[in-house]
């Protein structure tokens, strides 16, 4: 029986059933309090046994007990600890508490590798309860990024100019919460191509002491002010560059502790060279469909694989295309979407091989859902990069034809995400 403590994530129920079927029996585990997931039970349902639970580790280990589990594997950051525990109390291969601890914590992770050798950047934790009263340490160094200390897709994170620019940005996210302040990485270029942006991600397997690498992932330039803009998969800058990235992703892999499952390792390219951004362990978001269009291997079934205690392949091969997503999303100005392009329109468009649409007119929008609160996503593919960019463009054509947005006066900072 395999454990999937299950929360909504870069892999579907469906993924995850189709992944395991004729191989092993699973069970969904869901937390009672998941806002996202307990709508979902009657689905998971059909699918395989689910679990509610409380987060109460060891009365999930009691009821698990009598399934016999055979392995665990969760694609979410909030399951990543209720997993460690039922792995820890069944002797499974997976994660342990400490790493899950980095891996959901962006200060401790960004002092794990700081410590470790693995970065230089300044970070530090504060709470935020009134935007006009936070102090911060005179060490503090400008421009900045404030983000949640534990969150996913770029909610509430804003980009700090200076000093004097911190107050306004502190009274647009959500205050009640810890936030951490961390040095902005200034970038530099890696491809020479002004469509793709300066940073990239490693999708990595590590299992019994091993890690490979699946490929190299470029990503579409961030939207205002820290939305994810698209990714390219697989997209190797120049063979000297790959490497000090790649070597890179593995330093950080080991210096947070991860010995088991996939890992999603976000890289900047600075100046000064490769530069950690964070590292995720667990599928990349969206790298469920972008992996098998391009490569021809589902990341679900491996992850399924590791957690089963399968060993790593040699290879995993040569992709045969290039595959992109590119995320639709709306201006920080923007407070409703007026209009969207057809999905049969676009779904029309050489290379185009899905559209998926989470808005429509009259919505309302909030650049604070990060990159959760985009209106569509638009999946292409190519033989080649150079195909790839010609029918990217003719994609953003359709959709800046097509969207409208209802507009607040737009703001007078320089929204600028990226250099």
């Amino acid at each position: 029986m395999l454990v999937v403590p299950y929360t909504v994530g870069p892999a579907s129920p469906l993924q995850i059933a189709e992944a395991c079927d004729g191989r092993t029996d699973f069970v969904f585990l869901v937390h009672e309090q998941d806002a996202q997931a307990t709508p979902l039970v009657p689905m998971l349902e059909e699918l395989a046994p689910v679990v509610s639970h409380g987060g109460n580790a060891s009365r999930v280990v009691e009821e698990l007990a009598p399934l016999k589990p055979r392995g665990v594997v969760t694609f979410a950051e909030p399951t990543m600890r209720i997993a460690a525990a039922v792995a820890e109390a069944f002797g499974l291969p997976y994660n342990s508490q400490a790493t899950c601890e980095l891996l959901t914590s962006k200060l401790r992770q960004r002092e794990r590798l700081n410590t470790a050798g693995v970065g230089r950047v300044r970070t530090f934790a504060f709470r935020l309860d009134d935007a006009e009263s936070v102090s911060l340490p005179a060490g503090a160094r400008y421009p900045a990024i404030i983000k949640p200390e534990e969150g996913v897709a770029s909610r509430n994170t804003v980009f700090v100019a200076s000093e004097s620019d911190l107050p306004a940005r502190l009274r647009e996210i959500p205050p009640g919460r810890t936030y951490v302040f961390e040095e902005y990485i200034r970038g530099a270029d890696i491809y020479g191509a002004d469509w793709l942006a300066d940073y990239v991600s490693v999708e990595s397997a590590v299992a019994g002491g091993v890690i490979r690498h699946l490929g190299v992932s470029a990503r579409l330039p961030l939207v205002a002010p820290f939305r994810e803009g698209g990714l390219v998969f697989p997209m190797p800058p120049e063979e000297k560059t790959a490497a000090s990235i790649t070597d890179l992703a593995e330093r950080a892999i080991t210096a947070t502790g991860i010995t088991t499952g996939l890992v999603h390792t976000e890289i900047k390219m600075s100046p000064d060279g490769p530069q950690i951004i964070e590292v995720n362990g667990r599928l990349g978001g969206t790298m469920s469909r972008l992996i098998p269009r391009a490569l021809g291997l589902d990341p679900v079934r491996l992850a399924v694989d590791i957690a089963l205690g399968v060993p790593l392949p040699r290879d995993f091969g040569k992709p045969s295309r290039v595959a992109m997503l590119v995320y639709v999303q709306a201006p920080m100005e923007a407070t409703a979407v007026e209009a969207t392009p057809s999905a049969a329109r676009l779904r029309a468009l050489p290379g185009v091989f899905g559209v998926d649409f989470f808005a429509r007119s009259g919505r309302p929008v909030d650049w604070r859902s990060g990159s959760l609160g985009r209106i569509c996503d638009v999946w292409i593919d190519a033989e080649s990069p150079e195909q790839l960019r010609e029918r990217y463009r003719a994609v953003l054509d359709v959709l800046d034809s097509g969207i409208a947005w209802s507009r607040a006066k737009a703001p007078t900072r320089d929204e600028k995400p990226a250099e």
